[in-house]
Protein backbone atom coordinates (compact mmCIF):
# COMPACT_ATOMS: atom_id res chain seq x y z
CA UNK A 1 0.00 0.00 0.00
CA UNK A 2 1.74 3.50 -1.19
CA UNK A 3 2.42 5.76 1.53
CA UNK A 4 0.54 9.16 1.50
CA UNK A 5 1.61 12.39 2.26
CA UNK A 6 -1.16 14.36 4.42
CA UNK A 7 -0.43 18.15 5.77
CA UNK A 8 -0.01 16.66 9.35
CA UNK A 9 3.57 16.01 7.40
CA UNK A 10 4.16 18.93 6.84
CA UNK A 11 7.04 20.99 8.85
CA UNK A 12 6.10 24.18 7.53
CA UNK A 13 9.14 24.84 5.23
CA UNK A 14 7.98 23.97 1.75
CA UNK A 15 11.65 22.94 0.54
CA UNK A 16 11.40 19.90 3.09
CA UNK A 17 8.22 19.23 2.96
CA UNK A 18 8.47 19.00 -0.66
CA UNK A 19 11.84 16.56 -0.59
CA UNK A 20 9.99 14.65 1.58
CA UNK A 21 6.96 13.98 -0.70
CA UNK A 22 9.85 13.29 -3.23
CA UNK A 23 10.92 10.59 -0.75
CA UNK A 24 7.72 9.15 -0.33
CA UNK A 25 7.38 8.78 -4.29
CA UNK A 26 10.85 6.72 -4.85
CA UNK A 27 9.96 4.52 -1.68
CA UNK A 28 6.45 3.85 -2.70
CA UNK A 29 7.85 3.27 -6.27
CA UNK A 30 10.29 1.05 -4.86
CA UNK A 31 7.75 -1.65 -3.71
CA UNK A 32 5.14 -1.08 -6.23
CA UNK A 33 8.87 -2.50 -8.30
CA UNK A 34 8.64 -5.29 -5.52
CA UNK A 35 5.51 -6.19 -5.57
CA UNK A 36 5.46 -6.26 -9.40
CA UNK A 37 7.80 -8.85 -9.58
CA UNK A 38 10.20 -6.47 -10.59
CA UNK A 39 13.50 -7.17 -8.27
CA UNK A 40 16.30 -5.98 -10.03
CA UNK A 41 14.98 -2.57 -11.36
CA UNK A 42 13.90 -1.92 -7.65
CA UNK A 43 17.41 -2.90 -6.49
CA UNK A 44 19.15 -1.50 -9.25
CA UNK A 45 17.58 1.39 -10.43
CA UNK A 46 15.15 2.70 -7.73
CA UNK A 47 17.53 1.89 -4.61
CA UNK A 48 20.56 3.62 -6.07
CA UNK A 49 18.19 6.31 -6.90
CA UNK A 50 16.76 6.09 -3.16
CA UNK A 51 20.22 6.31 -1.90
CA UNK A 52 21.57 9.10 -3.62
CA UNK A 53 18.37 11.48 -2.73
CA UNK A 54 18.22 10.79 1.09
CA UNK A 55 22.13 11.92 1.30
CA UNK A 56 21.06 14.86 -0.84
CA UNK A 57 18.07 15.31 1.41
CA UNK A 58 20.09 15.10 4.93
CA UNK A 59 22.36 17.57 3.71
CA UNK A 60 19.64 20.15 2.93
CA UNK A 61 18.21 19.68 6.86
CA UNK A 62 21.53 19.78 8.36
CA UNK A 63 22.52 22.48 6.33
CA UNK A 64 19.52 24.30 7.49
CA UNK A 65 20.06 23.14 11.11
CA UNK A 66 23.43 24.50 11.19
CA UNK A 67 22.04 27.84 10.53
CA UNK A 68 19.84 27.90 13.90
CA UNK A 69 21.71 29.52 17.15
CA UNK A 70 21.22 26.96 19.82
CA UNK A 71 20.13 23.75 17.51
CA UNK A 72 23.31 22.28 18.12
CA UNK A 73 21.82 19.44 20.43
CA UNK A 74 18.87 18.84 17.77
CA UNK A 75 21.66 18.82 15.05
CA UNK A 76 23.34 16.10 16.72
CA UNK A 77 19.95 14.35 17.24
CA UNK A 78 19.33 14.68 14.03
CA UNK A 79 22.61 14.08 11.45
CA UNK A 80 22.62 10.52 13.92
CA UNK A 81 19.07 9.90 12.82
CA UNK A 82 20.28 10.34 9.25
CA UNK A 83 23.36 8.30 9.66
CA UNK A 84 21.65 5.55 10.76
CA UNK A 85 18.75 4.98 7.70
CA UNK A 86 21.72 5.80 5.46
CA UNK A 87 23.60 2.89 6.95
CA UNK A 88 20.17 0.92 6.59
CA UNK A 89 20.23 1.72 2.94
CA UNK A 90 23.94 1.78 2.02
CA UNK A 91 23.94 -2.31 4.10
CA UNK A 92 21.15 -2.81 1.55
CA UNK A 93 23.21 -1.48 -1.82
CA UNK A 94 26.25 -3.97 -0.14
CA UNK A 95 24.42 -6.63 0.26
CA UNK A 96 22.61 -6.30 -3.47
CA UNK A 97 26.20 -6.13 -4.80
CA UNK A 98 27.37 -9.01 -3.04
CA UNK A 99 27.56 -12.55 -5.12
CA UNK A 100 24.83 -14.62 -4.39
CA UNK A 101 23.13 -12.70 -2.65
CA UNK A 102 19.10 -12.53 -2.06
CA UNK A 103 17.42 -9.25 -1.09
CA UNK A 104 13.78 -9.53 0.67
CA UNK A 105 12.65 -6.20 -0.13
CA UNK A 106 9.17 -6.52 1.57
CA UNK A 107 11.28 -6.23 5.53
CA UNK A 108 12.94 -2.84 4.05
CA UNK A 109 10.56 -1.24 2.49
CA UNK A 110 8.07 -1.87 5.70
CA UNK A 111 10.95 -0.40 7.50
CA UNK A 112 11.89 2.51 4.92
CA UNK A 113 8.00 3.54 5.38
CA UNK A 114 8.00 3.20 8.97
CA UNK A 115 11.38 5.17 9.90
CA UNK A 116 10.25 7.75 7.43
CA UNK A 117 6.81 8.87 8.59
CA UNK A 118 8.67 8.35 12.23
CA UNK A 119 11.18 10.66 11.43
CA UNK A 120 9.29 13.38 9.75
CA UNK A 121 6.62 13.55 12.60
CA UNK A 122 8.86 13.81 15.26
CA UNK A 123 12.61 14.69 14.66
CA UNK A 124 11.73 16.93 11.41
CA UNK A 125 8.51 18.99 13.28
CA UNK A 126 10.70 19.55 15.08
CA UNK A 127 13.18 20.69 12.98
CA UNK A 128 10.33 23.22 11.41
CA UNK A 129 10.08 24.66 15.41
CA UNK A 130 13.17 25.61 15.39
CA UNK A 131 13.66 27.54 11.81
CA UNK A 132 10.06 28.94 12.22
Amino acid sequence: MDLKWTPAMSTGIRQIDLQHQDLIEIINELEREHLAGEVARALDEVLPRLSAYVLFHFGTEETLLSGVPGAVQHLEKHAGEHREFAAEVAALVALRDAPGATVDLAPLVAYLKRWLVDHIMHTDRELGALLA
